[in-house]
């Protein structure tokens, strides 16, 4: 691989790496917070996909507009989510699990009854021509989808941090005992969580609509890399997961440069090697203790 392939396909990388980063966290935070394997994240993301595309494309809204409005319906979906899944944990965590799984398969097929099966395409909203810097091609929309992300994840970690809501939302992940003591409302923190998750799922979903067809298979392409990402990173772990999602993208890009049809499989190979190797992933963080 001579350099400038290497360059495309690094910049190519970290572009679809900041997407599944966006998915990877938004499955650590709920892990975080529940001790949850959110099954149905990657059927969320392509919900929001979905109705991204329906603004955008149907009825012509602003592109910024499109996500805005799709993570405020996903969030809501978000927090339902929990609402539906709270009995359940009084019983187990393995049927929350299960009721995940219940409701991504809920969701799945709701979406091929109301948009179909066929792929939607979604035009950019940018002029996508390529930029040529010497021998160096480089898309324009890769570039907004990586300060993109890179805003929302630092949005994220100013809200988690530096706000009063977002900073319950750790202690109740943290010391979930000691906040129902102190009379904090758990449930709500854990509803918050999941929508806010979802709502990563839905920015992710509605800004790689143009580069990929928007379609019910999204939740597997994207949502299950996504998931790979935060294991690969540390299941739990914000850093990781962003570490996790971006190592994805640059490999599976590069390797698909050399031979395209084997991309994913040679990706997921060198993901097992690597947790064979440090089996708690590149960050190391998998228990349930804070965000």
């Amino acid at each position: 691989m001579n350099g400038t392939v290497l360059i495309q396909s690094l910049i190519g990388g970290l572009g679809i790496g900041s997407i599944y980063a966006l998915v990877a966290i938004g499955y650590s935070l709920v892990y975080r917070t529940m001790g949850l394997a959110n099954f149905a994240h990657g059927n969320i993301l392509m919900v929001g996909a979905y109705i991204g595309t329906v603004f955008y494309v149907s009825m012509h809204t602003n592109f910024i507009i499109a996500i805005i409005i799709s993570s405020i319906l996903i969030g809501i979906l978000g927090m339902v989510m929990e609402r539906i899944l709270r009995p359940l944990g009084k019983m187990d965590l393995i049927y929350m699990m299960l009721g995940t799984l219940g409701i991504g398969i809920v969701l799945q097929n709701l979406a091929i009854i109301i948009w179909g099966t066929d792929g939607i395409a979604v035009q950019y909203p940018i002029k996508n021509e390529p930029w040529v810097i010497g021998n160096i091609s480089i898309s324009p929309y890769t570039l907004v989808i990586i300060c993109a992300s890179a805003t929302v994840v630092l949005a994220l970690q100013f809200f988690l941090h530096k706000t009063k809501l977002g900073l319950a939302m750790r202690s109740s992940a943290q010391e979930k005992e000691m906040s129902l003591v102190l009379g904090m409302n758990v449930n709500l923190m854990n509803a918050l969580t999941l929508g806010l998750g979802s709502v990563l799922a839905a920015i992710a979903g509605v800004m790689v609509g143009p580069v990929f067809y928007v379609s019910p298979d999204m939740s597997s392409s994207v949502g299950i890399i996504g998931f790979a990402a935060a294991i690969l990173g540390g299941f739990g772990s914000i850093p990781g997961a962003i570490i996790g999602g971006l190592t994805f993208g640059v490999l599976q890009t590069m390797v698909a440069t050399q031979v395209s049809e084997w991309s994913q499989v040679i990706a997921f190979v060198i993901f097992v090697f690597v947790l064979i190797i440090k089996p708690s992933g590149i960050v190391g963080e998998r228990v349930v203790d804070k965000i």
